[in-house]
């Protein structure tokens, strides 16, 4: 027994005895009434005590806010992308609350819209880091917006973690400054060969064909990785052919990119509309051949909107919906209590996203006095985070890439994907 339950023992039985002795003075069923009341209140006395003694300390970080900042497309050419991502990333905050916070803090998340423009997104994104006081970023939704923000959060030394940006040059060898820039979104350079490498071993295709829409850097980046993926797996390029533009007819660049009955048709860029149209055409005009396509072919929206002819177009994901594993299992039934939806893989990423960033502060040693130190515990942790999350066992590489298994999936031609197999991430530094 601890010296002070002992004390508290000695002190409710002399407590009792004088209580005692007051209650006898009393008659009848009076005398019975504060009896009772006596003892309730000797003895609630040293509970009340006893508990005091037992509870756990305040949560450290109790009474803090920590707030981080988002910049998701909601209007322009990324605004499908944006919306799952608030998505997700709400729900992850939400949850963090729940269960207690960071360390007693309460998570909060400030969102910004950059129209899927970069010159908005560097604007924002200062916006967020100068007046929010945000310790750290996620976003933003597209690839081209990135060239904007990125170079913004590193200029000010905050933390931004691209949740679906897989076009080359955001983390490690880049066009500007991204020291400060991480990525839980599986790079294209990675996916793509990925992706045309598991359709070799399984369809024995002899030719391919790549189209992509003039005007979108992030399609010719993927058009380009594309192309280099052929040959070493045994697939000759049958053309290359660029279409006016991602919102104009598609029917005379998809008849020039079909004219040689290639064995698969790559189709990249980063407009879901653009890559549903194209493969609706295809189907038309009597293609039977296979479609593979980047990042955006894992969308709902691009699912949805090509509907029976997207069936069988395979891409390789950073997330697969029906992954039973805890992590992802977890995530999606309460995604789908919350939103009455499934989600896709880019309010996978963003939940992911937010998780962690999450470990890492809650590892961070914060003083919450200087803003400029505690974002820099953020950037000096979260490197060595490594987590279960429904993307899967997830860590960074050296220069702030992703380190996870790549799912290749195929559209199922009702908005769906279907899971066809899997292999370990190949980024390496």
């Amino acid at each position: 027994m601890s010296a002070t339950r002992a004390q508290c023992t000695a002190d409710l039985a002399a407590r009792q005895a004088r209580q005692k002795v007051r209650c006898h003075r009393g008659q009848g069923l009076a005398r019975a009434l504060l009896t009772l009341l006596c003892a309730g209140l000797a003895t609630s006395a040293c509970a009340t005590s006893a508990t005091a003694e037992r509870s756990p300390r305040r949560a450290p970080w109790a009474g803090h806010t920590i707030v981080l900042g988002a910049v998701f497309s909601t209007t322009g050419a990324g605004a499908a992308y944006g919306v799952s991502q608030r998505l997700g990333a709400n729900l992850a905050v939400d949850q963090i609350n729940a269960a207690g916070g960071i360390r007693g803090a309460d998570l909060r998340i400030v969102y910004e819209n950059d129209d899927s423009n970069p010159a908005t997104s560097a604007e924002v994104t200062r916006e967020l880091i100068t007046q929010y006081h945000a310790l750290a970023l996620l976003g933003p939704s597209l690839s081209d917006a990135a060239t904007g923000a990125h170079p913004v959060a590193d200029e000010l030394h905050t933390v931004m973690l691209a949740v679906s940006n897989t076009g080359p040059g955001i983390v490690g060898d880049c066009s500007y400054p991204c020291q400060w820039i991480f990525r839980d979104s599986l790079g294209e350079q990675t996916a793509i060969p990925a992706n045309i490498r598991a359709y070799a071993r399984s369809g024995h295709p002899t030719s391919a064909a790549v189209i992509y829409p003039a005007g979108d850097s992030f399609g010719l980046s993927e058009a380009q990785i594309a192309e280099q993926a052929l040959a070493p797996n045994g697939i000759r390029l049958s053309a290359v052919v660029e279409c006016p533009s991602s919102t104009g007819p598609v029917s005379g660049c998809v008849s020039q990119a079909i004219a040689g009955s290639p064995s698969a048709l790559v189709v990249t860029g980063s407009s879901s509309p653009f890559l549903a149209r194209v493969m609706v055409d295809a189907r038309k005009q009597g293609y039977l051949g296979q479609f593979l396509g980047g990042n955006t072919f894992n969308s709902t929206s691009t699912a949805r909107l090509a509907g029976a002819a997207g069936q069988g177009a395979q891409s390789a994901a950073a997330w697969y919906l029906g992954n039973p594993f805890p992590a992802n299992a977890a995530f999606v039934s309460a995604y789908q209590d919350r939103y009455h939806r499934n989600p896709d893989e880019f309010s996978a990423q963003a939940y992911t996203g937010v998780e962690l960033l999450a470990a890492a502060i809650r590892a961070a040693p914060l003083r919450f006095r200087s803003l400029p130190a505690d974002r820099r515990a953020v950037f000096d942790t979260l490197g060595s985070v490594r987590m279960e999350t429904p993307l899967g066992p997830f860590n960074f590489t050296p220069s702030h890439d992703v380190e996870q298994p790549i799912w290749i999936v195929q559209m199922n031609g009702v908005g769906g994907f279907r899971l066809v197999t899997s292999e370990l991430s190949a980024v390496t530094d």
